[in-house]
Parts: C-alpha cells; structure tokens; sequence
C-alpha cells in the first residue's frame, strides 16, 4: 500500500544544500535552487499528496504472473501469461473524505493489465493482448447507520457471491471460472476440432464462456449495500440496460470455525451485456449460492458454490433455444503454517458444467454436455513479501451428445506462479 506524503519542497531544499559549495549552501536563491524550486512547483500544482487536500488517495493492488505447461493429447507447450481478465494484475486508485462523524464519501478507480489474458490462449496463441482495461471507476456515500450507495462502473450486488466465500487463500489461483484452458480446441480421436472447452461452460446471462461465476463481470450502475448486523448484509443493484441484483452476504466466526456464505439472483435483459449480440432478446436469470468453512484448530477448510441458469426460451441469432444450465463447484484441503515464512494450503478441487452449451456448440449439433474438471495444488505464502507461490494441475474431460464429433481427448495442464501483493 503507498500512501502521498511526502513534500516535495523539502526533497527540492535538501538536494540545493548537497548540490552548492560551502560559500552558497545557505543561499537558497541561487540559480540551481530557483530553477529546481520553480520545477517543484509546477509538480505540486498537480500532483496529490496526503494532507493537501480533503479526499485522501491511496493505491493497491498485486502483479501477478504464471507459466503453464499443458498437453492436449497430441500437442503440448509452454505459455507465460496472466491469470485471468477479471482477476489479473492490477492497481486500484481509492481515496475517501469524511463529510461528517459516521458518514463519508470516496472513489474507487481499478485499471487491469490485459496484455497476457489467457482467456484467449489456444494451441496456437499463447494469449491475447487488450491492453490495459478500467475495469471500475465509481464514487460512493457511506454511512454506518444507513448503509453504502455507489455509482459508475461497478461490481453489482450479487457479482461473485458464491466464488466471493472461499477464504482459503487460494481463491484467485484456483476457482471455478475458466480463465485458462478454456479458449483451448477440444480434439476428438486426437484430430482438432473447431469447439473450444468454454464452448461447454458458456454463460448466456453474460454473453461469455466463464463456466462459473456467470454473474462476474463489472458494469455502470447504482448499488446499494446494507450495514452489517452481526456479519450479515444485504445488497441491491440495478446496471444498464437492465440488469437487476440482490445478494446476501455473511462472514463471522462461530464454535471455532472461520464461516462465509453468499447468494445472489439476478436478471439480464440487455442483448449487449458483452458485444456482439448472440440472440435478438435476453432474459436470463442466475441464481447462485456459496459458503466456506474452515476449523481454525487444524485448519481444514471445505468450500463449495453452485450455479443455475435460466434462459426462459430465448434463441440464439441463428433460432437455436438457449438451454437453461448448471454449475457446482467443491473444494477441500488444509491451511497450516507449517514453516516460518508463512501460511501453506494444500487442496483438491472438482468442477461440474452441466448443458452449458455455446451458440456454437448448439449450431454444431450438442443437445447435452457434461464437462468435468478436477485438480490439486499447493500454495506457500510469504508473509515479509506479500507473497504467495503456487503449482496446480487440473484435467478436462467432457461427454457431449447430438454433435457428431465422436469421444473427447482429457485435456491436462500444470501451472506455477506467483502473486505478490502492493
């Protein structure tokens, strides 16, 4: 975290005095000062600096990179990328003011490093570049008797609540979302195929090939949150053009155990949720629901999260009906600070995609998909560095029927890398 403070007149006068010789180190009018003194100032007029002015300014946020090994039955390869669009390096610009005792305002500002997304990775594209991203930009009031309203992009009330739970540690490496792997093309009998994985994990509600978490994108809206009561809140949105959220929320410490939960249902009509356009009328309804529970004496953790997906009949640009489809995610390990450097968590995890079927794969001819993918991994964090290093493998298998392209090849990877936070 790095806070402005700092004067900048000061640095200026200091590096006069170390600068001038002994019969000019106190005239500070001399011509090397005035013309530093003259540059500083041109830098005050505009830059922020804590105690200068009302609203404060603080940035965040971590850098984070991995290197993933993966083998499609036939191929295999080496890429270094991100981690994903909605969770990839970033640095987050806040601040807050106070307009009287209990009630403040602030700003939030999030900007994202794309240009290592691996949602676009494939057997021949190691990743896609879209440079970088403002993914929020929003303002907001809060008081503590009444609760946070906010504006501008923003994360809705029920974006991520069920992934939101899991507080093993291990939530941004390993989730339900397929950030890697995805865009990868399935092959059936070792032969390529024009069907990707996410063509089997595909989110009519946002217009994407997320497989988990089909409510996790960002957009303009108002949202209001509820104070929290003994570890509970309630929170509403309504985003253009329209999209409407509720979600409730619980975090809290009971009998020893370290408990999260969430649930969220919204409701998306707008056809340019994501461009372009995959159907000529949307109304898409997701349900979802996730909790967490770790013993804080062994530190063994269980979470898990569902989805459920209703398309209501809409069809596809090309008169395909959009299936309505689930998804449910399991995860189990255990976080332990064996070693002195910090927590390690070790985990396995098992996701389930069921009739998720993309309008590609409905003009192919898919009637039903079961996609499958299972995993293990270990993390060790870095307490003194903010740090944490991990090693995942994970397995994609798939059963679809209607499309004529014969039994799927497993698709297998393993990746390594490292988050250090700021």
């Amino acid at each position: 975290m790095i806070k402005f403070g700092l004067s900048l007149r000061a640095v200026a006068m200091a590096a006069c005095l170390s600068f001038a010789g002994p019969s000019s180190a106190a005239d500070l009018g001399s011509e090397c000062c005035n013309d530093l003194e003259e540059r500083i100032a041109d830098l005050e007029a505009t830059t922020a600096r804590k105690g200068n002015r009302k609203v404060s300014l603080t940035i965040t946020g971590y850098v984070t990179k991995q290197i993933m090994f993966w083998n499609d039955g036939v191929e295999r390869n080496a890429y270094i990328s991100d981690i994903g669009p909605t969770q990839a390096t970033n640095f987050r610009i806040t601040g807050e003011a106070s307009i009287s005792p209990g009630v403040n305002a602030g700003y939030m500002i999030r900007i994202q490093d794309l240009t290592d997304n691996p949602m676009g990775s494939s057997q021949n594209v190691p990743s896609t570049n879209q440079g970088l991203n403002v993914q929020m930009a929003n303002w907001y009031v809060a008081s503590k008797q009444l609760g946070k309203l906010s504006l501008g992009k923003n994360a809705l009330a029920a974006k991520s609540a069920a992934m939101f739970t899991d507080l093993s540690g291990t939530q941004v490496i390993a989730n339900y979302v397929l950030f890697d792997g995805g865009a990868f093309f399935l092959r059936s009998n070792g032969a390529l195929t024009n069907l990707r994985w996410g063509d089997f994990g595909y989110c009519y509600a946002q217009q994407r090939p997320w497989g988990g978490d089909c409510d996790g994108i960002v957009m303009n809206g108002v949202r209001y949150d509820s104070p929290t009561f003994a570890g509970f809140s309630m929170s509403a949105s309504w985003g253009e053009d329209d999209d409407w959220e509720i979600a409730g929320r619980y975090v809290g410490q009971v009998s020893g155990f370290k408990l999260a939960f969430g649930v969220g249902y919204s409701v998306n009509t707008d056809e340019n949720t994501q461009p372009p356009p995959i159907s000529t009328s949307k109304d898409s309804a997701y349900f979802q629901a996730g909790g967490y529970a770790q013993h804080l004496a062994s530190g063994v953790f269980v979470h898990a999260a569902y989805g459920s997906e209703d398309n209501n009949g809409e069809r596809t640009l090309a008169g395909f009906t959009e299936p309505n489809s689930h998804q449910w995610y399991l995860k189990g390990g255990i976080r332990r600070q064996w070693l002195p450097m910090g927590s390690s968590v070790i985990y396995a995890e098992y996701g389930a995609y069921i009739d998720q079927l993309s309008p590609t794969a409905l003009a192919a001819g898919a009637t039903s998909s079961e996609f499958e993918r299972f995993g293990f991994g270990f993390v060790q964090e870095i307490d003194a560095a903010s740090m944490s290093l991990w090693i995942k493998y994970r397995e994609h298998h798939a059963e679809i029927d209607g499309a004529s392209i014969g039994d799927i090849d497993d698709f297998r990877y393993i990746s390594t890398g490292a988050l250090i936070n700021f």
